[in-house]
């Protein structure tokens, strides 16, 4: 068999940033490859790599989904606890294990308000009682991305889109966080992008670029129209990645 020995693995490397580490040229796991819910997959893909530390970007990223998906639990909280037991796990959480007023410190109180944000939350305990470490996120974006933000250009080209203008967001371009991800602490830290802005704010930002300044209704009010709680501020500091100024354009680069 050939040696596959590697220094960090990524798990997760799918997603969108797990695709930013693999450009970086860190190895990693899709879906496929490795069920990281699996102890018989954890325990092959621990032999046959034998990694020094893993990074864990696996997840059931949707926060609505997560109310009801039977599966969340596992990928979110369970699975990286596990993981973090036999190998130094860095493991990617979220804003969303606050509520109430930011811009929230490292150690301010958690107090999430959804199944997502307490998945996260428990995932944290697990992984840093075994000595791994966290990082908190939020509005994570970039090309290939399937949310709001990464997705503006395309959605806006299609026609008019709607978008929150109630809520503060700190954008952050996953390439900023999968750089920052490989020299992480030990311990918690937070990583978003320096500037705050809102949904809102940022669609009629990328409808400017694209000469369709009419193309964007501003929602005030998020809340009843998702099927779980936001916090009204889940903005986190410190807060030292680029801002979304510095590194919206690069969306555009989507055709």
């Amino acid at each position: 068999m050939a040696d596959r020995s590697t220094t960090i693995l990524v798990l997760g490397a799918g997603g969108l940033v797990g695709r930013h580490l693999a450009a970086l040229g860190t190895p990693g796991l899709e879906r496929s490859a490795c069920d990281v819910c699996s102890d018989a997959d954890r325990a092959r893909v621990l032999a046959e790599y034998r990694p020094r530390a893993v990074i864990y970007c696996a997840a059931q990223a949707s926060v609505d989904a997560c109310e009801t998906d039977p599966g969340a639990w596992a990928v979110n909280a369970a699975a990286p606890a596990a993981w973090a037991r036999e190998v130094p796990l860095w493991y990617v959480s979220s804003n969303f294990v606050f509520s109430g007023a930011g811009p929230h410190a490292v150690d301010s109180p958690a107090a999430p308000l959804q199944a997502y944000g307490r998945q996260k939350l428990a995932a944290e305990r697990g992984v840093l009682a075994a000595g791994g470490r966290v990082v908190r996120t939020g509005w994570v974006y970039g090309v290939g991305g399937r949310n709001f933000l990464s997705t503006l250009p395309a959605q806006l080209r299609q026609g008019p889109v709607r978008a929150f203008g109630g809520m503060n967001i700190q954008p952050t371009w996953a390439g900023d966080l999968a750089k920052l991800l490989l020299t992480l602490p030990a311990g918690v830290t937070h990583a978003v992008g320096c500037e705050t802005t809102s949904f809102a704010e940022a669609a009629r930002t990328v409808a400017a670029a694209l000469g369709c300044q009419a193309a964007v209704t501003e929602v005030l009010n998020p809340q009843g129209l998702l099927a779980a709680a936001r916090p009204a501020d889940a903005r986190l500091e410190p807060a030292t990645l680029p801002g979304w100024s510095t590194r919206w354009r690069e969306l555009l680069a989507e055709r």
